[in-house]
């Protein structure tokens, strides 16, 4: 039996991965392909990715083709993930294969660093893949020189595009788009986790924060809270938000809601700096303040777009983001919402987003002072401010 191993670390995989193993399969013709995420590589720090998330972004491998199967090993290993290992269980769970070893131009020429490599030389055969001639140049004296040592090496000159993990990964933590460069899988996976969002702590995901607010609040108000989040993940989808931060700001808008006035208070005076003493603002808008607070010093999320949706969801403010705007309004169109205007307001939101939450704002004040009620000088704000907007696109 031939078996393929494909290993790395795939903080993303990409599209050069994708292409490299396509290109292994062709050359080898293997019965058995095996992709493996490296747990703690013995030649550079090891990955600030969760290992989990690493492995469902690995899935895109699958559709590669139907022989690849995913290992858990590495990353269940305790200590570094040395190859020669690797390569040991394999041979111990598949007796009499013969192992191939696919390795890129970096690991090629690196290649007698590895721990007890002569070793690992003995028990594989290298399938060694060149992108571009400069690579081949480089690669072609080591390729000799390994054979010296009896290596087996399949030598593979072919053109793809030379992409890197690392720039990828920084691209992404910079707010760019890096879809077209790794599988739709690996897109999906990034769609549903903050992996490489600074100022968003690795555990803060969608799933934790609805989580987060089920074991938080009542059944009424987790409802709402989830309703929140949908409508609004779906807005980020139709007008072009960032779904990751929306679904978080959603899931978290209301975490305070039913907090103690007390507590919410204390919270509020302590951090009366940053949350410009919201405390002397109306009682309706402190829950907002609270969840911002609670989300920045508890859940160590820094990502001013999340905190600032969260902020400004009840009294919405002048110069309001597309993230706020959405809050704002997933808040007031949610599903469990029966007033008489919610279904103008909904209408109006599959249609535009500023005209919805112009309208939006109107009402919200218009209802205020019918009631006798303070009114925050935010929304105020707000309306005045969109006003402007309006009247500036004309």
């Amino acid at each position: 039996m031939k078996l393929l191993l494909f290993g790395g670390t795939f903080d993303p995989p990409h599209n050069g991965h994708v292409a490299l193993l396509r290109h292994a399969i062709e050359a080898v013709q293997p019965d058995k392909i095996i992709v493996m995420p490296a747990g703690t590589p013995p030649h550079k720090a090891a990955s600030q990715t969760p290992d989990e998330w690493r492995y469902e972004m690995c899935r895109c491998f699958l559709s590669v083709d139907p022989r690849v199967q995913l290992s858990r090993f590495e990353l269940q290993r305790q200590g570094k993930s040395y190859t020669l290992l690797t390569v040991e269980h394999l041979a111990e769970k598949y007796p009499g294969a013969k192992i191939y070893l696919a390795i890129g131009s970096d690991m090629l020429l690196t290649f007698t660093e590895w721990h007890d490599y002569r070793t690992l030389l003995s028990k594989v055969i290298l399938v060694a893949q060149s992108r571009d001639a400069e690579e081949t140049a480089q690669m072609l004296p080591a390729i000799e020189a390994l054979r010296k040592e009896n290596a087996e090496i399949l030598f593979m000159d072919v053109q793809v595009l030379k992409l890197s993990s690392t720039a990828l990964r920084q691209a992404a933590e910079e707010g760019k788009d890096i879809s077209a460069f790794i599988p739709l899988e690996v897109t999906e996976v990034l769609h549903r986790h903050p992996i490489y969002r600074k100022g968003i702590p690795a555990m803060i995901d969608a799933g934790y924060c609805r989580s987060l607010a089920q074991k938080t609040l009542s059944e009424r108000r987790y409802t709402h809270t989830c309703n929140v989040a949908q409508l609004a993940a779906a807005l980020a989808k139709q007008y072009g938000a960032d779904p990751q931060k929306t679904e978080i700001a959603g899931y978290l808008h209301d975490i305070c809601k039913e907090m103690p006035k007390a507590q919410m208070l204390q919270m509020l005076h302590e951090n009366a700096i940053i949350t410009d003493n919201v405390d002397q603002k109306p009682a309706g808008v402190w829950h907002a303040a609270a969840a911002m607070i609670y989300s920045k010093d508890t859940l160590h999320i820094e990502d001013e777009a999340i905190l600032n949706a969260i902020r400004y969801h009840t009294s919405a403010r002048a110069g309001m983001t597309k993230l706020d705007k959405i809050i704002y309004m997933a808040d007031m169109c949610s599903a469990e919402r029966n007033y008489k205007e919610v279904g103008e307001l909904r209408a109006l939101l599959q249609q535009n987003l500023d005209t919805a939450i112009t309208r939006a704002l109107e009402l919200s004040l218009q209802w205020l002072t019918e009631e006798k009620r303070d009114i925050d000088t935010d929304s105020i704000a707000a309306l005045d401010w969109m006003k402007q907007q309006a009247e500036g696109t004309h």
